[in-house]
């Protein structure tokens, strides 16, 4: 072959190449994370003792429950998007998982959105330490009664709650918490793992009773289906530290009027803004008492700021933001803050 045609053949399979790679490269996605398929196609389920399991549905009847010939059982929420969402249910103690793997691009932002919901017929209980487990040997007569869901590793132990394993909690119950949460958003910046492989897991362990938890709308940013412009989704923008004072103004930007509310329990003075229409909303965010201590010991203090966005008759949207608190320019030792 001559040389000339040697170079333009070349040339002609490195542009195919480029076009292929173009073309043929798939976006991160989740596959049926609405459900409307009617079933669980694209998930992956594991029931620990076989009393319960992970169910497409549509209505407001327990899969498991709604079989009872006595009729006692509590309806479910219905699927707060569309005709289907996703719900475990039990008949007897169980550890349920609803799984699937996200293989994420490489160089580019992953923003996971989805809405979460659940009924309890007993307290929400969480034993120390945590553990997925309804085995009694395990459990040490604890009770455990809970909903979770986080990005894991995927060569992990699915039950794994190792803090090498978890690589991003999107949300879990709470000692203590209510027993009944409606659908709420929740979502998590997946991109420092740009580039891999992670599994979302959503996670119910039920030792006393029955622990309805659903999910639904579950996306990543660029896949979001039917629907997707009804959906509430806030922004954060870059938080900016105010050395005079010691503050962090963090703007948020909102899709319509609504309520913002920023908290930390025992790091964060409560905020609370009103969004009159859809734009920026700046939260002035200030260290608790006790935080500013360990901020004049540190030098710096890095906060998981939980927002929750309160939009009128939407499905409310909790959000992780992190920021980072520096003490005044003109502090020497600890002063409060000027208001």
């Amino acid at each position: 072959m001559r040389p000339l045609v040697r170079s333009q053949v070349a040339l002609v399979l490195a542009l195919a190449g480029l076009l292929w790679a173009a073309t043929g490269a798939s976006a991160a996605t989740v596959v049926n994370g609405d459900f409307e398929s009617g079933n669980l196609e694209g998930w992956h389920k594991q029931e620990l003792t076989g009393a319960g399991s992970w169910f497409a549905y549509s209505g407001t009847r327990p899969p498991i429950g709604g079989k009872r010939p006595d009729n006692s059982a509590g309806p479910v929420q219905a699927p707060p998007q569309g005709r289907f969402a996703a719900v475990a249910d039990e008949a007897n103690p169980d550890t349920l998982v609803l799984f699937q793997d996200l293989a994420l691009e490489s160089g580019q932002p992953h923003s996971l959105s989805l809405l979460a919901f659940y009924d309890s017929y007993k307290p929400i209980a969480v034993p120390a330490p945590d553990t997925l487990s309804v085995a009694d040997e395990q459990l040490g007569g604890q009770r455990n009664q809970q909903f979770r869901i986080d990005v894991v590793r995927p060569e992990a132990a699915l039950d794994s709650l190792a803090p090498g394993d978890v690589l991003a909690t999107v949300f879990a119950t709470r000692p203590g918490a209510p027993p009944r949460m409606k659908a709420t958003r929740f979502g998590a910046d997946l991109s420092a793992f740009a580039g891999q492989t992670v599994r979302l897991r959503i996670a119910v362990a039920a030792t006393e009773e029955v622990l309805n938890a659903g999910v639904d709308a579950v996306t990543l940013d660029g896949n979001r289906g039917p629907g997707s412009a009804n959906r509430t989704r806030m922004e954060f923008g870059r938080a900016r530290p105010n050395r005079a004072n010691g503050s962090v103004v963090l703007p948020v930007r909102v899709p319509g009027p609504g309520l913002l509310l920023a908290a930390k329990k025992g790091v964060l003075r409560p905020v609370i803004a009103k969004a009159g229409k859809a734009g920026t909303v700046l939260l002035r965010l200030r260290p608790a008492a006790a935080a500013m201590n360990r901020l004049a010991r540190r030098g710096k203090l890095r906060v998981r700021v939980s927002v929750t966005f309160l939009p009128a008759n939407e499905a409310r949207e909790v959000a992780m933001a992190r920021v980072v608190f520096r003490p005044p320019d003109s502090q020497n030792g600890h002063r409060p803050l000027q208001r």
